[in-house]
């Protein structure tokens, strides 16, 4: 029989709630299962990512890239900062991304530098869709960054590749995606800095349309 740990004078209240609670040590809980990312319940994998640290997590991925970011977490930690990490990144995102490192061009690029290259045509020739969208390219700096060596710089270059044959003459027809280098370039001369700015740069306006200046 157990023996109660309350007091003589314990309330009815008080000796309801040890009773009730007694039962808890019965109940059988599955720990393991809690832990496996393959076993674990779809609804408690965001717990799950959080208590291992998964450095990115989107609600509308798929159940079965969720799981695999679970189960790849601390693997991807222990080559976090190398290229390793940065490939692995890649291929969740898409099978075609690869890695260009500075040495594998030529002529070579600056030390410590590499190129994420990004597709807009997929093997099987279809185009469009995701891979072309601009917040695809914005997904994929977003989630380098986070893996890549500190010291390391990128840039994401898209290509674009396509071949046909025309009859039986089979003419391929090749067009290549030319990249242009575009810098930022805030105007600061005194008329422009006359107006309040935004943290980039740009005029903040009135209701109005009109220009704020620092007077205001």
């Amino acid at each position: 029989m157990r023996r109660s740990l309350l007091p003589p004078n314990a309330t009815p209240l008080e000796r309801a709630l040890e009773a009730g609670t007694a039962q808890l040590g019965t109940v059988e809980v599955p720990i393991a299962p809690l832990w496996d990312p393959a076993t674990a319940r779809i609804e408690d994998l965001p717990f799950l990512a959080w208590t291992l640290s998964v450095d990115s997590w989107d609600a509308d991925w798929p159940e079965a890239t969720k799981r695999d970011a679970v189960a790849r977490s601390i693997a991807l930690h222990r080559v976090k900062g190398t290229r390793m990490s940065v490939e692995a990144v890649l291929a969740r995102m898409d099978k075609l991304l690869s890695v260009i490192e500075w040495h594998e061009t030529e002529p070579r690029r600056a030390p410590h530098t590499f190129e994420v290259e990004h597709p807009i045509i997929a093997a099987d020739g279809t185009t469009g869709g995701m891979r072309a969208g601009a917040a695809f390219a914005e997904s994929i700096i977003t989630e380098v960054t986070r893996v890549k060596p500190l010291r390391e710089h990128f840039r994401v270059v898209q290509r674009l590749a396509l071949s046909a044959g025309i009859g039986l003459h089979g003419t391929a027809r090749l067009a290549g995606y030319v990249r242009r280098e575009l810098t930022l370039d805030i105007d600061t001369s005194p008329e422009w800095d006359f107006y309040l700015q935004t943290e980039i740069g740009e005029p903040i306006q009135a209701e109005a349309g009109t220009n704020l200046d620092t007077a205001a």
